[in-house]
């Protein structure tokens, strides 16, 4: 008898480590692959790249005229189209078009910011000094902000929106700072000639690329960084870059990229030291329609060749080793990156609704709940590693407005220590009721 509970013993335990390694590979089978969304703005149109199979397919969806910007929130794309006055809704798993959100005509709406939560969003109005507040439950424009002069890129971070106002290239330019829990303005920062674009480092600094006037003007100004403290509001400190540099991505190595405003290359610094890397008279690589990193680091960078015939999209290692040139759409624009699998719940107000953003994640992911209806009381979040080893639980839920409640998660257990990097999952426990285990990828 001793025998066969011994047998029955080790079989449960085998059976235990074969389901522990099939659940892990079907986790980590979403790692190895990826799809990347490419906005073609000449052509109107969008391309996909399959990262696991490399396999590239352009026109597969028709988008709206002057189509600038791509944001990939769960399984929802939102392409901003500029000409056409639009926010395109698109169904990533299908590939099809769910719903156009229509901003004021005149408005050009020019970048899109969507809140953690995902419920709402935030959409320059380049053409009317505003901000325009998406209900992206009902699609459609709830609020407006008046914010500076001509307002293009925008940051969310720590509950707060920055706006930059370019100011049509003069020396007037300012950032907006917004409370996104009840959109109010906090704070109006002036900076350098013509702000455009924005990204914020691994310490919290806000960089603001102040694009200057392209050196058209007389005398001409050339690009700076301004380093703003995000608490303060204070600009610490500014860095003379030189040339025009517009769009912004900070690596998560420190190196911060620059699409050059000619579309010639891209300029580097350290985000930290700031030491420049690439200078703006020794560009790195070609292009300048963009940049883009995914969360392991590979770097997208788009060349708009021409503007009349097909683009490029060019992928980097992190140690800018060229990998793969990509023939896309005329004038591709933006990209976005869609992990499968690993993404976050649709926004839905008739249930209870759990969300990480960002995710996949390398320094902090906020985990959300709606509890929007009075009859759930969120009483704890509970985060495991792989193993099904408890790491971190929060018994305390400050309210991230719009009705939920979550917290932020830093990558440390409970004896404050950073976990490893990999797969972890979490669940939420309300009125005694707990919810199916949630994933996030934690990379480091």
């Amino acid at each position: 008898m001793k025998f066969h509970a011994q047998c029955n013993f080790f079989r449960k335990e085998s059976m235990k480590k074969l389901l522990l390694i099939f659940l892990v590979l079907i986790f980590c089978s979403s790692l190895f692959g990826y799809d990347v969304y490419i906005v073609n703005s000449n052509d109107e149109t969008l391309s996909h790249y399959d990262t696991e199979t490399e396999v590239l397919e352009n026109h597969i969806l028709q988008l709206g005229q002057y189509a600038n910007q791509i944001v990939i929130h769960g399984d929802r794309a939102y392409v901003v189209n500029s000409g056409v006055h639009n926010i395109q809704v698109i169904d990533l798993e299908n590939e099809t078009t769910l719903a156009h959100i229509q901003c004021p005509n005149g408005s050009n709406p020019y970048w899109m910011a969507i809140h953690p939560d995902g419920n709402k969003a935030y959409v320059s109005g380049l053409f009317t000094n505003t901000v325009y507040v998406i209900d992206l439950i009902g699609n459609s424009v709830i609020n407006s902000i008046p914010v500076g002069s001509t307002p293009e890129g925008m940051v969310i971070y720590n509950d707060k929106l920055f706006v930059m106002n370019s100011s049509y290239g003069s020396s007037a330019g300012s950032i907006t700072v917004i409370d996104v829990n009840n959109d109010s303005i906090i704070d109006q920062i002036p900076v350098g000639n013509n702000p455009q674009f924005g990204a914020v480092d691994a310490i919290g600094r806000l960089h603001v690329v102040c694009t200057g006037n392209y050196g058209y003007g007389s005398p001409a100004v050339w690009g700076v960084i301004c380093i703003i403290n995000t608490s303060t509001y204070e600009v610490l400190n500014t860095l003379g870059i030189g040339g025009s540099p517009t769009k912004i991505a900070i690596h998560s190595n420190g190196t911060a990229y620059l699409a050059d405003g000619f579309g010639l290359g891209y300029m580097a610094y350290n985000a930290l030291s700031l030491t420049i890397i690439h200078s703006s008279v020794n560009l790195w690589a070609s292009g300048g329609s963009f940049i883009q990193i995914d969360e392991s680091g590979t770097l997208y960078l788009g060349d708009s060749m021409d503007w009349i015939n097909n683009g490029k999209v060019y992928i980097y290692s992190d140690t800018e080793e060229l990998l793969h040139t990509l023939t896309v759409g005329v004038n591709p624009q933006d990209a976005g990156f869609y992990y499968p699998g690993v993404g976050v719940d649709a926004p839905n107000n008739n249930k209870l609704t759990v969300s990480n953003y960002p995710n996949p994640f390398s320094t902090s992911t906020t985990i959300s709940c709606n509890v929007n209806m009075n009859s759930h009381e969120l009483s704890r979040i509970e985060i495991y590693n792989i193993m099904g080893q408890k790491v971190k639980t929060f018994i305390s839920f400050p309210n991230r407005g719009l009705g939920t409640r979550g917290v932020v998660w830093d990558g440390k257990d409970e004896t404050g220590n950073t976990v490893s990097g990999g797969i972890y999952l979490y669940k939420i426990i309300t009125d005694g009721v707990e919810t199916a285990f949630h994933k996030m990828v934690y990379l480091k």
